[in-house]
């Protein structure tokens, strides 16, 4: 009997032992803040490989049969109209209009004051 006792007291704390092992895991893997910084990390990394991803803003218009294409370059303000072709491979983009802003740090500074 007294074995016996031995042995189911042995099997309950090793039952109990156990269960606090796998139970026991780092609060903030569970929290919802953690898992939200996680994905601001992934996409931060993934905004920072293709910084060109919604850089050309296109614009096509029909008017009376007649079709225009516009693409604007956010980056740089510039404005281009698609010149079509006979054959679609010969079709080119055509500056239509620069950019009535410069890019440049002192330029920038010099309107702000």
């Amino acid at each position: 009997m007294k074995r016996f006792l031995t042995g189911i007291i042995t099997g309950i704390l090793t039952c109990v032992f156990v269960l606090l092992i796998t139970a026991a895991q780092p609060a903030q893997d569970d929290s919802i803040k953690y898992h939200v910084d996680r994905l601001e990390n992934i996409l931060k990394s993934e905004i920072e490989k293709n910084r060109e991803n919604g850089r050309f803003q296109l614009q096509s218009l029909t008017i009376d049969r007649t079709h225009w294409h516009y693409l604007l370059d956010s980056a740089t303000g510039d404005l281009y109209r698609l010149e079509l072709s006979q054959t679609p491979g010969n079709s080119k983009w055509v500056l239509v209009s620069e950019s009535n802003f410069s890019n440049s740090p002192t330029a920038i500074r010099s309107v702000s004051q």
